[in-house]
């Protein structure tokens, strides 16, 4: 079956850097988009029985091979398509998830390299999908935040790990986005690279929304609320005296909803000064050398 002229986009998170105020924004108005000829798939589409890409398109990694989809590739891209001319698959656990699962590791470890598998994933769905590449987009964060927002990520799993531990088995190094993105551009079926920096996510808004979703980028307007916010120092406190007090279930969304982060509950830090100083250096590091890859488009803030 051919298809007419269409393109692909994949922005492949990452995780906790604002991802699912994304999905949730631009899901919002899946509708109007469709009418414009843009087909969204987020979460929601992605991570039920059978529908997830691995599944759809029968990929080699599928963990379930009993739910994979038997229909040929272009039927079912044809199916999501709907007659549109442009795909936009939004899925951070497509590229592997938060915390390295290995049978080898210690839990909570935080893979490296950062998400190892995930040019031979984008690979394999490229050539299934996208003859002529994709488009894929990507969120970065400063190291120590986006630790410090796995470590909370652990919490709220109902994973209490002792922050020195969670340290020791995640040293700043190991978040280096330079390195994963240089494996993205030597991947065959990666065609271009955005990336943005979580830090500047409101301010390039519209930029990130215009490389997603082109002309139909007018039809979204951000949602207003924090979809899944951190822990508050309070809240990391509570979580630790219930713990003590043999209390058991799901306490770090409790004490969240007790202690949320604001003016009087500051942000949990596990991060000490000299450590996140530290991890600002090595960040932008990182960032100047995305800015000087070809193939790759660092979006900054304008005006």
């Amino acid at each position: 079956m051919s298809h007419p002229p269409f393109q692909v986009v994949f922005h492949i998170g990452a995780h906790k850097t604002a991802t699912t105020h994304l999905q949730h924004s631009i899901g919002n108005v899946s509708d109007k988009l469709a009418e414009a000829g843009v087909q969204f798939f987020g979460p929601q589409s992605l991570r039920a029985p059978g529908k997830r890409l691995e599944a759809r398109f029968d990929l080699p990694f599928n963990p379930r091979k009993f739910n994979a989809d038997p229909r040929p590739s272009d039927v079912v891209l044809d199916e999501m398509l709907q007659g549109g001319d442009r795909l936009v698959l939004s899925e951070e656990n497509y590229i592997g998830v938060l915390f390295d699962k290995s049978t080898d590791g210690p839990m909570h470890r935080i893979g490296y390299p950062l998400y190892a598998t995930a040019g031979e994933r984008l690979m394999a769905l490229a050539q299934k999908i996208a003859p002529d590449g994709i488009d894929v987009c990507l969120g970065v964060r400063e190291p120590a935040g986006f630790l410090n927002s796995a470590y909370g990520q652990a919490f709220l799993a109902g994973h209490f790990i002792p922050v020195e531990k969670f340290k020791n088995q995640n040293p700043l190094s190991a978040v280096d986005w330079a390195e994963l993105v240089a494996r993205l551009r030597l991947t065959p079926g990666v065609r271009t690279i955005t990336v943005w920096r979580q830090e500047d996510y409101h301010l390039c808004y519209d930029q990130i929304l215009n490389v997603m979703l082109g002309d139909a980028a007018r039809h979204v307007v951000p949602i207003r609320r924090l979809v899944n916010p951190g822990l508050s120092a309070a809240a990391v406190a509570r979580v630790l005296e219930m713990r003590r007090a043999g209390l058991d279930g799901p306490l770090a969304h409790q004490a969240r909803t007790e202690f949320p982060i604001g003016p009087t509950h500051p942000a949990y830090q596990a991060f000490d000064a000299e450590e996140r100083a530290l991890s600002v250096e090595f960040y932008q590091a990182q960032i100047n050398t995305l800015d000087a890859m070809n193939g790759v488009t660092l979006l900054r803030p304008q005006g």
